[in-house]
């Protein structure tokens, strides 16, 4: 009996429930639904999924504009009647993975796998085989809806959606302009986006931790910020997009044209079937005999329904047609087309949301390698067109020290070079700049505080002296009394520090009476030795020291 359906289903002569959209005559040949509007919601459907690119984006599209699918009953009494059921996401999945709707007899799509049947549920245990496992694939078999390259295509995109390490992902709303597309250089695996806060905003990040995750690898494979790498893709991209603006104005007036087109045919048939109904109810109303009012009553409250139905309907298409007239006005054509011809203005627009730049962007480029040259700020970033070609660059990533940097070697040579001439911090910082020396983390400047701890760790001279002003008389820093800026130098440390170590006393000090009322320190060779010692105590010191006494002490009282 399995051979004998089999070989059935080969000849394409095995018969099965049919999808939307089609219906099985009595000589056994399948054919499109007779309703027009049941044809015409599915076309939109393929057409929306097609430009919308997901799943969720059709759905949503189907419910704003009030579009549901006609299905026909299987089953009861009322056996192939058409119902009108709000669309769901299930249905649409169905929908788009079915291969009939390419004209495609297909058998064997799903068999039941006995490991994960549930003895209990004879129904389960279902798995959809890929299309070289099916039992039966004839093509052209089958009136069809899109052709099979197209249904090929909406497979693919449906599979690059799934959230999957190695699929692209659908369009989301984060900021991170090229996620899905970008690869590692290194091991050629697609990298993730990672997102942490900063000030309240979500900062993106791309990161290759598939040997972390996957075999504890102790750190990750590369690791950068989003900002460098999608900086560089936008400007390339609008590079590619710019010589097109005419065309793109062009088909972008012809498609809000056809879309507006397909929902007033769709309105037109809903207004259509909604008057056939009344029309329908007039006629039975007025076929029942007067005298049997127990008849009449029921089809006049019918009537009624249907008279109410279609005005209702009436007044939702005038809404729709005054928020959505079907002609493009002179001013809105104008409107496309300059739009079109400044890309750039277009792209950074409020209105632009960071999934339409998304979207764009997958349009062109298939993917993107980055590789970080060691652990230094350069990256190397290649883009791979969906023509095959590439483009190649170079962008600067932030880091995390200054040892990463690659001209760190130039950068303390000339801080060495330029603190030997008797430059200051401040002078050190705006020469750097000037010269082209940026900081690890961005920006645009290396601030003297930097230069200052630099120049510490190196054994620079301190530069010039910062000539203070003079004390009032009799008040001037005798034996072991110190300006704390030049305690500070002695010390080799921060001036901040010292107050921190005056608030705690550690340090003696006195006051100018007069303005500025400058503070002095008294520290004299001895008090200078146990101030070098105090400094090169480890962070913490104090609090260990604290937590050890006061352990001691408690074991010293316990009995």
């Amino acid at each position: 009996m399995w051979s004998g359906r089999l070989n059935k289903a080969r000849r394409g002569e095995l018969a099965f429930p049919l999808p939307s959209g089609y219906v099985r005559r009595p000589s056994g040949q399948v054919a499109f639904d007779p309703d027009e509007q049941v044809q015409s919601v599915i076309r939109l459907i393929f057409a929306q999924f097609e430009r919308l690119g997901t799943l969720h984006g059709v759905l949503r599209y189907l419910v704003e504009n009030d579009i549901q699918l006609g299905i026909r009953l299987r089953e009861g009494p009322d056996k192939g009647t058409l119902e009108w059921r709000r669309p769901n996401r299930m249905t649409l999945q169905t929908l788009l993975h079915n291969p009939a709707y390419a004209g495609i007899y297909a058998y064997g799509r799903r068999r039941v796998d006995p490991r994960r049947q549930d003895p209990a549920r004879p129904s389960t245990g279902r798995v959809v085989r890929s299309r070289d496992g099916w039992h039966v694939m004839i093509p052209n078999a089958l009136p069809a809806y899109i052709t099979v390259a197209q249904f090929e295509a909406n497979e693919a995109r449906l599979a690059a959606n799934r959230a999957r390490a190695e699929a692209m992902g659908a369009i989301r709303g984060g900021p991170a302009l090229t996620a899905g597309l970008v690869h590692c250089g290194r091991c050629n695996r697609r990298m993730s986006v990672r997102y942490h806060t900063q000030h309240s905003k979500a900062l993106p990040e791309y990161v290759c931790c598939r040997d972390v995750t996957n075999y504890g690898a102790a750190k990750s494979c590369q690791l950068l910020n989003s900002a460098c790498v999608d900086a560089f893709v936008e400007q390339q991209v609008l590079a590619a997009l710019t010589p097109a603006a005419v065309e793109v104005s062009l088909r972008a007036a012809d498609q809000v044209l056809a879309e507006r087109a397909e929902l007033e045919r769709l309105w037109s048939q809903r207004l259509e079937r909604a008057a056939q109904d009344a029309d329908r109810a007039r006629r039975s109303h007025h076929l029942a005999e007067p005298e049997n009012r127990l008849v009449v009553r029921q089809l006049e409250k019918e009537w009624e329904n249907a008279l109410a139905a279609e005005q209702r309907l009436g007044e939702d298409y005038d809404r729709f047609a005054r928020s959505s007239p079907h002609i493009l006005t002179p001013a809105e054509r104008q409107t496309i087309t300059v739009l079109a011809s400044d890309i750039e203005g277009l792209w950074h627009a409020n209105s632009t949301t960071a999934a339409d730049r998304k979207e764009i962007i997958r349009a062109v480029v298939d993917k993107v390698v980055v590789t970080v040259l060691g652990t230094s700020e350069r990256v190397k970033v290649t883009i791979v067109w969906a023509g095959g070609t590439t483009t190649a660059g170079e962008v600067v990533r932030p880091v995390q020290r200054l040892q990463q940097l690659s001209c760190y070697p130039q950068l303390t040579d000339r801080i060495r070079e330029l603190a030997g001439q008797g430059i200051g911090a401040s002078g050190i910082a705006d020469r750097l700049e000037a010269e082209g020396f940026r900081p690890a983390k961005g920006g645009k400047r290396i601030s003297a505080a930097t230069v200052r701890d630099l120049m510490r760790r190196l054994a620079c001279p301190a530069g010039r002296v910062h000539l203070h002003r003079p004390a009032p008389p009799g008040e001037e820093p005798g034996p072991g009394e110190w300006w704390l800026k030049h305690l500070a130098a002695e010390l080799d440390m921060t001036t901040s520090t010292l107050y921190a170590w005056i608030d705690r006393g550690w340090i003696s000090t006195r006051r100018e009476s007069c303005w500025p009322n400058r503070l002095i320190a008294h520290a004299d060779q001895r008090e200078l030795a146990e101030l070098r010692e105090r400094r090169t105590r480890p962070p913490g010191w104090y609090s260990r020291r604290i937590w050890t006494e006061t352990a001691e002490t408690a074991e010293q009282q316990t009995p």
